[in-house]
């Protein structure tokens, strides 16, 4: 009897260490659900985060906002002159020596969209290099809106008669520039005239240097050049 009791022990403890070993305490508990959050240095990233291509998708598709003020074919003193430069060179000849005015309008107060600019044909003299005889002026004006050119013949100025013939400087040129295109932005209403006056001022400043140019000018058309010396915003 004894003898069957130790079997059994003995039979027991070895169906207990042939059993597999059973899974470790920590892999029973579940692991926690994602909720699709990451955080990087204390922020929550972005579970879904946003195309970058969507915001590009939608800016191109905007309507640019319109231009201010009038609609036209020329826009800047440079495209001007290049119109004034071709009416010159069929009058004149391609290369031919000529003084061009500043951009101007036909009178003040301005109505309409158009410059005019005088053009004085130069013949060379004897008396130097930048000396020369004054021909018979040409006016030329500019449509902005259309983009095309009119052209008459003027009469000889009385004091005009002969020009020197001297480079402006750096200063005096751009200051010019700067003031037709004013003009130019004021004419297509783009700009104010009482925020303009300052920048008119490259005019007052060109006619200083060339007296000759300016007074006969002035006797053409004087309500603008006197305005254009001293500009000043119209009476309200």
């Amino acid at each position: 009897m004894l003898g069957l009791i130790v079997l059994c022990a003995l039979g027991c403890r070895k169906a207990e260490s042939t059993a597999p070993p059973g899974p470790p305490p920590e892999a029973l508990d579940p692991a926690p659900a994602d909720d699709g959050d990451t955080y990087v240095s204390g922020k929550k990233a972005a579970a879904d985060p946003v195309d970058a291509g969507d915001d590009a998708d939608a800016a191109a598709s905007e309507e640019p906002a319109p231009a201010p003020g009038i609609p036209a074919k020329v826009e800047t003193i440079q495209a001007a002159r290049e119109l004034v430069a071709a009416v010159a060179d069929a009058a004149f000849g391609a290369g031919s020596e000529r003084l061009v005015s500043p951009a101007m309008v036909p009178a003040w107060p301005n109505e309409g969209h158009t410059l005019v600019f005088v053009v004085y044909p130069m013949v060379p003299t004897k008396s130097g290099i930048n000396a020369f005889k004054v021909g018979v002026p040409l006016e030329v004006k500019v449509d902005l809106v259309e983009g095309t050119t009119a052209q008459r013949t003027l009469k000889r100025g009385q004091l005009m008669q002969t020009a020197k013939v001297e480079r402006d400087t750096a200063s005096v040129r751009v200051n010019l520039e700067n003031a037709e295109q004013t003009l130019i932005d004021v004419v297509l209403q783009r700009r104010p005239i009482a925020r303009s006056l300052v920048l008119l001022d490259g005019y007052r400043e060109w006619f200083n240097h060339h007296l000759e140019m300016m007074t006969d000018l002035d006797k053409r058309m004087p309500s603008t050049i006197r305005w254009l010396r001293k500009p000043h915003a119209p009476a309200p």
